[in-house]
């Protein structure tokens, strides 16, 4: 192979649009390919628009860009006025026209992402400074290719915490008169972010199990390493079913187990079934055979598109995770429609093959399934006052409200009564079962002794002591022998034996419940994020467990972009009133104060609605065309 010379080399094309030689576009694929244009000098109506608008800059690296800009153009001064010096004298006018006192414009400006490189011109002597950066830059595992600026890096931990995406950021800039990002760079950026963020919190869920872990060591427990957890999933929709959708109309789903050890309530597991990926969609639309998940590279999806989302398999998952780290749960709580338990129980197996995990029930979701059974219950229809049969079902629902917050009032005194003991608390049951019944059948004879929450008398019974029956104007209730049977069974949904051994601990779901509306900030249901819906995620779950200054100011070491000391200021003082917030609604008596407040609502409400100028006039569906009567199921549920 010989040498070729400068000679025979191919001249260069210096054009400002040179295109590629045969030989050298033959080599690579795609063709011919065009060359990006030179840059054309910046004129004047150019560079003053170059001083509109606003821009994100780094305040150290503008000082910085000033101070020496203006050393470098005193030293062009000075070497300026040496040359005027050593000219004939006949040239004396050209010392007058030298620039003691800079006026400065941007000469040229270079965007990368939201930070910005500068360089200045003197509009006097056309001095030029060298182009600075105006951002700080971050080390990254790429190899090749500039370094990314650090406000880009922490623009996207931040859309973590909030509903917006790329296209939303980029939207709120330029409504704010700031050069948006490409939307390429904000998404690879995005990418990293969002591992990065996984990351962490997996390692801080770790660190959490490993503190329960020393609790329990320390406490003298036998086991410390059996815990116990509360689950609870969430889908990204408002309802299982769709309309246009085959099968489930959620494509994502997430489980959380939170421990019940400590009052922090850490979020200890958190897993997600997703079945979104944009680049298999992209391919299979371009006509490539391509299966998801794991059928081609980058694959963010999970699960197969047509099996559905299972909360069992979360709980799998959740049991996998925890049995990693030589822990094993006790008990599970979890709501009424979910087989998280057994998951979580099918995976420990695998650690322990004798291992049982129980299964808890939760006070709340187990209140709500008493209301929903005993509004649906087929009573008499004498059984309630009403002249038509919409007001008698407005006071089956009243009724089933009162016997839900009865129920929980009446466990609530069971366990103050008796300490917690759950023998003599079950032999209480039956009195109090049988003493409630005779109350709302108007015989209050059992109630002073057994009733727990009615005092018997004219004036201290339950129907004035209630929120929904004295506001609403329910005194009485004309109950058959039928009634009575159908609403003991009710009652025994929270006042039975197996009721109270499921909700013995008291634990229940709502710190999931309440990290569930968290992520609803981040992953809106309305909004798929298919291939950084995890990130989003953990980044949710680590500022639950950490708080929002620490969890921010890790994010951002973590990425080499720390924050400064006025923005940490600002983050603990976020801090301070969320946790202000947070124990204000905890004192007893801002609760009592709300209750009063609910109460007060209840009683306007109902004292409005006898005006009978309170309907709306609204019914779904009234003005669409309907089968006759005969063809369809009547439907007895009325909206107002």
């Amino acid at each position: 192979m010989t040498r070729r010379s400068k000679k025979d080399s191919p001249k260069k094309h210096t054009g400002p649009c040179a295109e590629q030689t045969p030989a050298e576009a033959s080599a690579m694929p795609g063709g011919l390919r065009r060359l990006r244009p030179r840059p054309e000098k910046t004129s004047n109506t150019a560079r003053q628009s170059l001083s509109r608008g606003n821009r994100v800059i780094n305040v150290e690296k503008m000082v910085d860009m000033w101070n020496s800009a203006i050393l470098l153009h005193d030293e062009h001064y000075q070497r300026l006025k040496c040359d005027v010096s050593e000219q004939d004298s006949g040239h004396s006018g050209s010392e007058s026209e030298l620039c003691t006192f800079p006026q400065f414009d941007i000469a040229q400006e270079v965007k990368w992402g939201l930070g910005w490189k500068q360089s200045l011109q003197c509009t006097k002597c056309q001095f030029t400074s060298p182009t600075y950066k105006l951002y700080s830059e971050v080390s990254t595992p790429r190899k090749r290719g500039a370094k990314p600026a650090a406000v880009n890096l922490s623009l996207q931990s931040g859309l973590m915490d909030t509903p917006i995406g790329n296209r939303g950021a980029r939207l709120l800039m330029t409504n704010m008169d700031i050069p948006p990002p490409a939307k390429s760079s904000m998404q690879r950026l995005s990418n990293f972010v969002s591992d990065k963020t996984t990351l962490i919190n997996t390692e801080d869920m770790k660190d959490r199990v490993q503190e329960i872990k020393d609790l329990n060591k320390r406490s003298g427990n036998t086991y410390p390493n059996v815990i116990s957890v509360a689950v609870d999933a969430r889908y990204n929709t408002t309802s299982i079913g769709h309309s246009k959708k085959a099968g489930q109309g959620a494509s994502q789903a997430i489980a959380l187990a939170c421990e019940t050890v400590t009052d922090k309530k850490y979020i200890i597991s958190a897993v997600m079934q997703n079945k979104l990926c944009w680049i298999g969609a992209w391919m299979r639309g371009k006509g490539l055979n391509v299966q998801c998940p794991g059928g081609h590279e980058g694959c963010t999806g999970n699960l197969l598109p047509a099996k559905p989302l299972s909360e069992y398999d979360m709980g799998q998952a959740i049991g996998s995770q925890l049995a990693m780290q030589d822990v094993l749960v006790k008990y599970a709580t979890t709501d009424g429609d979910a087989r998280s338990a057994k998951g979580i129980e099918a995976s420990l197996k695998v650690l322990q093959p004798m291992w049982e995990v129980e299964r808890l029930a939760d006070p709340y979701h187990l209140a709500k399934s008493q209301f929903r059974q005993c509004n649906s219950a087929v009573f008499s229809t004498d059984m309630f006052q009403g002249k038509t049969k919409l007001q008698k079902t407005e006071m089956k629902k009243i009724f089933s409200q009162d016997v839900k917050a009865r129920c929980s009032l009446v466990m609530k005194e069971l366990m103050k009564t008796n300490c917690g003991d759950l023998l003599i608390l079950k032999k209480s049951l039956p009195k109090v079962l049988q003493a409630t019944v005779k109350c709302y059948a108007g015989d209050c004879s059992m109630c002073r002794r057994h009733s727990l929450v009615c005092g018997g008398g004219p004036s201290n019974c339950w129907w004035f002591r209630s929120m929904y029956l004295g506001p609403n104007q329910v005194t009485s209730l004309e109950m058959n022998e039928n009634d009575k049977f159908i609403l003991t069974e009710v009652l025994k949904i929270r006042l039975s034996e197996e009721a109270v051994t499921l909700t013995r601990f008291n634990t229940n779901t709502q710190k999931c419940e309440a990290v569930n509306r968290s992520i609803s900030v981040s992953l809106p249901k309305n909004v798929n994020y298919g291939r950084n819906a995890m990130g989003r995620l953990s980044s949710v779950v680590l500022r639950n467990n950490m708080g929002i200054k620490k969890s921010t100011e890790l994010k951002a070491e973590s990425l080499g972009a720390p924050l400064s000391a006025r923005t940490q200021q600002s983050l603990k003082q976020m801090q301070n009133e969320y946790t202000y917030h947070k124990t204000y609604r905890q004192r007893p008596e801002v609760i009592k104060r709300t209750l009063l407040s609910r109460g007060q609502q209840i009683y306007e409400h109902s004292r409005y609605k006898r005006t009978r100028s309170g309907q709306s006039g609204y019914r779904k569906g009234q003005l669409d065309p309907h089968l006759p009567c005969h063809l369809v199921q009547m439907d007895h549920t009325y909206s107002e």
